[in-house]
C-alpha cells in the first residue's frame, strides 16, 4: 500500500472519529443534564450539619458551578473549556477533573493489559494445540473449557474467586492496598484474581477462534507443500499456520479492548475495590458528578476509536493483500 494512500485513509479516519467523539460527549452530556437530581441535591444530602436553608444551599452550589444557567449555555461553556485543555471540576472529590484521571488511569491500564495479556497469550496457546490435536482427549477438553468460560459472567466469577481463594484458603487478598507501590509484589499478587476474572471469558473466547483459523488453514496448499518440503511440524505450524490464522484473531482481540474498556473491567475494579476509573467513574455516576462521567465517556470512546484504527493498520503489515487507497 502507498504511504500516501495510509496517510488519507488514517487522516478521514482521525477526522469520523472526531465528529462521532463529539456525538458521544453531547448525547452523554445532555443525559446526565436532564436527570431528576443535580450535583448540588447530592452535596446536601450527604452534609452532616444542615444550619442555613436547603434551597438556598443548592441555588449557591449551582450558581458557584454554573448549573443555574440553561442547558446550552452549560455545554458551550463545557466545549471551550474541553477545546483549552479544562477537564472540568469534580464535585464529590474537589480535585479538577485532570488530576483525577491522573490519579487513577494507570490501575485500569494495569489491570486491561495483564489481562490482555493472559488471555491472548493462552487462549491462542490453547486454540492452536487444540487444533493441532484434533478429536483427541486434549481437543475435547479445550472445547469444553471453552464453552464453560464463555458461559460464567464475570462478575460471578469474581465473587466465587473471592470465597474460594481469599475467604477459604486465604492464598490472596480480596481488596488491592493503595498504601503500597503499585508494582509491589503483594499488589501485582492481588491482581491474580481480578486478572482471572476478567481474563477467562476473554481466553475461552479467543481458543474457540484461534482452534477454528488454525483449523482453516491447516486444510490450505501451503501447508501441504510445507509438509512436502520436509519442514519439521513446529516450523509449519509456527511460521505458516499461526502467522496466517493470527489475523482474524487480532480483530477479536480489537473489539474486546474496546468492550473491556466499558464494561468488564470497570465492573471488576468495583468487585475487587480496585481504584481504577472504572470505581471512580460508578462513584461520579452515583454522586451525579457530570465533569467526571463525561471525561471518562469521553476516554473510552477515545480508545475505542483508535484502537479501531490501529487494527486496520496493522492489517496492512500482516497482510499485504490489504490496500485503504
Amino acid at each position: 500500500m502507498k504511504k500516501a494512500g495510509l496517510r488519507g485513509y488514517i487522516i478521514k479516519r482521525l477526522i469520523y472519529a472526531a465528529i462521532i467523539t463529539w456525538g458521544v460527549v453531547t448525547i452523554t452530556f445532555v443525559l446526565l443534564r436532564v436527570g431528576p437530581m443535580s450535583p448540588a441535591d447530592k452535596y446536601l444530602s450527604n452534609m452532616s450539619a444542615r444550619t442555613q436553608d436547603p434551597a438556598q444551599v443548592v441555588a449557591a452550589i449551582e450558581a458557584r458551578y454554573g448549573l443555574d444557567k440553561p442547558i446550552y449555555e452549560q455545554y458551550f461553556d463545557y466545549v471551550v473549556n474541553l477545546a483549552r485543555g479544562d477537564w472540568g471540576w469534580s464535585f464529590s472529590n474537589s480535585l479538577p477533573v485532570v488530576t483525577l484521571i491522573r490519579r487513577h488511569w494507570v490501575y485500569s491500564f494495569q489491570l486491561i493489559l495483564l489481562s490482555m495479556l493472559f488471555s491472548a497469550t493462552l487462549g491462542i496457546l490453547i486454540g492452536v494445540f487444540s487444533a493441532v490435536k484434533r478429536y483427541t482427549r486434549t481437543d475435547y477438553l479445550a472445547t469444553l473449557f471453552s464453552f464453560i468460560g464463555i458461559s460464567i459472567p464475570n462478575f460471578w466469577l469474581g465473587i466465587m474467586l473471592i470465597l474460594i481463594f481469599s475467604v477459604q484458603l486465604g492464598w490472596f487478598k480480596s481488596y488491592y492496598d493503595t498504601g503500597l507501590p503499585m508494582f509491589s509484589l503483594a499488589n501485582l499478587k492481588a491482581l491474580v484474581l481480578p486478572v482471572i476474572t476478567l481474563g477467562t471469558g476473554m481466553m475461552a473466547g479467543y481458543t474457540r477462534y484461534a482452534r477454528s483459523a488454525t483449523l482453516d488453514n491447516l486444510k490450505q496448499d501451503f501447508v501441504r507443500t510445507a509438509r512436502a518440503k520436509g519442514l519439521p511440524e513446529r516450523v509449519v505450524i509456527g511460521k505458516h499456520v499461526l502467522r496466517n490464522a493470527i489475523l482474524p484473531i487480532i480483530t477479536i482481540i480489537m473489539f474486546d479492548l474496546s468492550g473491556i474498556v466499558f464494561g468488564g473491567a470497570y465492573l471488576t475494579e468495583i468487585i475487587f475495590g480496585i481504584p481504577g476509573l472504572g470505581r471512580v467513574s460508578f462513584n461520579a455516576l452515583f454522586a451525579s458528578d457530570y465533569p467526571v462521567v463525561v471525561t471518562i465517556t469521553l476516554i473510552g470512546a477515545m480508545v475505542v476509536l483508535l484502537t479501531n484504527l490501529a487494527t486496520d493498520i496493522v492489517y496492512t503489515r500482516l497482510d499485504p493483500r490489504i490496500r485503504y487507497d
